[in-house]
């Protein structure tokens, strides 16, 4: 995968941080136009402003205009104008009392206020009241427009290049912070940084920590994932600092999002997730998890990005899947001392091929790691157990040991989601060692099996990974990847493989059309189905069926 902008290699980690933030700020150094609305009650007065200058070949776009305060009013909301041309007089609310009310809908707005002689004092109160410029309308050309409208906008410069320095340095907190440690991992605090005071000007925050497993995605998926988040993180916390981080077959997105007083966040903040999961499920198959810290302070950070991290991790023991912190927590994922799997005992029931004996075992072991809900404790346990069955392979020979080599991979546990998954994957590693030592020949895993039975009864459906998943009852990564070790294909290519199959049996023993076939074996287009056809058989359907038919064949 290409680095982006704004990317870049953590070296205390092995882990690309890539901050979809940073690559934001950079690519905003192109000014869209500036929004203008031109209030006067007089229609040679809007039409001349209108007619003065080439606004669009100046970076200004008039996008409405108004004769009086109350219709001006509906269209500051609608249209969200930068800068407002307002006349002093005008009927039914002059032009003061609008500034003020125009304020109380957007305080960012600009205005330049057009007056005549007897209304000068006017005028200089407005400019009191924060009004940026003031002109009279008899001295009004195409220069002295411009002038006026370039020292407005040279103050939203200032303003931009101010708030993008702002955000550059909010992102690169975040980024050393999230170096400083493994990203799936809780940060000693001791070896974080409080950040600077003002940089997170706002009372109170909260830190996100999303995830989702990315294992079975191609480039392109994962760089529009990326984009995608990007997109809807900024759309539903502004404000928002983020950076994201791909770690062993893993996207995290952590976020710091600024928290108003008055939200409830244990809704706020699961309605949202809820939501661009939905979102992330819809476009890439993909299950978004993630901790939500307690809201804090700003001097809290280094401790909220625990608290998140430690939120997302408690994800592993349930079927929630946005968690929030709570001060319970400390106590339910206190270090606990690691669980210890004997060596011995595993050996001595592979050496038996007492499956009941190590299933059992395995099941204690567990029940004491869901009480403990420490993930690195289920980690280390994992490892333990892999660690005893490559022994027991070493002293073992047959041309099943490369792929049973491959189930016992420690990489295997970065496409596991959940204790339960984490624990039948041993079951399924120690049935397999027995089996081959005991039942001549390791055979599928129970996941796998129970798959291809699905195949084989829903061949002809449209059915999809994460159907046969759902059907087993584990996730839709961690079934590819069991799939592609024990069968050395990946789940589509068995599909249309067994589809294939079915088909050539028909196109031999029946007059049925192709087209009809394709959609019977489950392929609902014939020109698809007539390519794999080729791709799998190096045959043609028509010459499959005139070389290997057992019937004779009608005339078309």
């Amino acid at each position: 995968m290409k680095e982006n902008r704004g990317c870049r290699r953590a070296i205390s980690g092995g882990f690309r941080i890539c901050s979809a933030a940073a690559s934001d700020i950079m690519g905003r150094v192109k000014v869209s136009m500036y929004r203008i609305l031109i209030v006067d009650d007089e229609f040679l007065v809007r039409l001349g402003l209108k007619t003065t200058i080439d606004w669009n070949a100046h970076g200004y776009d008039v996008v409405g205009e108004a004769s009086n305060g109350n219709e001006a009013l509906e269209m500051v909301a609608s249209l969200k104008p930068d800068i407002i041309l307002v006349d002093i007089k005008m009927p039914l609310m002059d032009g003061l009392d609008f500034i003020k009310r125009a304020k109380e809908i957007s305080r960012d707005l600009s205005f330049l206020i057009l007056t005549n002689y007897e209304s000068f004092q006017y005028a200089k109160r407005a400019v009191q009241l924060g009004v940026s410029q003031y002109l009279l309308k008899s001295e009004i050309n195409g220069e002295v427009l411009l002038a006026a409208l370039e020292e407005i906008t040279k103050g939203y410069q200032e303003q931009a290049e101010r708030s993008r320095g702002s955000d550059w340095e909010r992102m690169k907190y975040l980024s050393s912070s999230l170096s400083r440690g493994q990203i799936n991992r809780p940060i000693a605090e001791e070896r974080l940084e409080i950040p600077p005071r003002g940089l997170f000007p706002n009372p109170t925050y909260a830190v996100i920590k999303y995830h989702c497993n990315i294992s079975s995605m191609n480039e392109q998926s994962i760089g529009m994932l990326s984009k995608t988040m990007a997109s809807l993180v900024t759309a539903e916390y502004p404000g928002v600092t983020y950076v994201e981080v791909f770690f062993q077959m893993h996207y995290y997105l952590t976020l710091i999002v600024p928290v108003d007083r008055d939200v409830d966040i244990s809704v706020f903040f699961r309605d949202k997730s809820q939501m661009i999961a939905r979102k992330i499920k819809y476009y890439f198959s993909a299950a978004l998890r993630g901790g939500i810290s307690e809201a804090l302070p700003p001097e809290k950070i280094p401790e909220m990005l625990n608290q998140a991290e430690r939120a997302r991790r408690s994800c592993f023991f349930g079927n929630e899947p946005f968690i929030m912190y709570d001060s319970g927590f400390q106590g339910q994922l206190r270090e606990m001392e690691k669980v210890h799997v004997s060596s011995s005992r595993t050996a001595a029931f592979l050496t038996d091929g007492d499956y009941e004996g190590i299933r059992s075992y395995v099941r204690n072991i567990f029940e004491i790691l869901r009480r403990q809900m420490n993930y690195a404790n289920v980690r280390h346990a994992f490892f333990d157990f892999l660690s005893n069955g490559k022994s027991f392979l070493e002293k073992l020979d047959g041309e099943e040991k490369e792929l049973l080599s491959a189930r016992l991979d420690y990489d295997n546990w970065n496409a596991l989601t959940s204790i339960d998954e984490a624990e039948n994957y041993i079951y399924d590693v120690f049935e397999m060692l027995i089996q081959q030592t005991h039942d001549g020949g390791a055979r599928y895993s129970i996941s796998v099996r129970k798959s291809i039975s699905y195949i084989e009864e829903n061949y002809a459906l449209n059915i999809t990974l994460q159907d046969v998943a759902d059907h087993v009852s584990i996730s839709k990564n961690y079934l590819s990847m069991l799939f592609k070790q024990e069968t050395g294909i990946n789940f589509v290519s068995y599909l249309n493989r067994y589809r294939i199959e079915k088909a050539k049996q028909l196109l031999t023993t029946t007059n049925m059309k192709i087209y009809e076939i394709a959609d019977s074996v489950g392929f609902y287009s014939p020109y698809y189905f007539s390519k794999v056809f080729k791709e799998i058989t190096k045959m043609q359907c028509k010459e499959y069926r005139d070389k290997y038919s057992v019937i004779e064949q009608e005339e078309d």
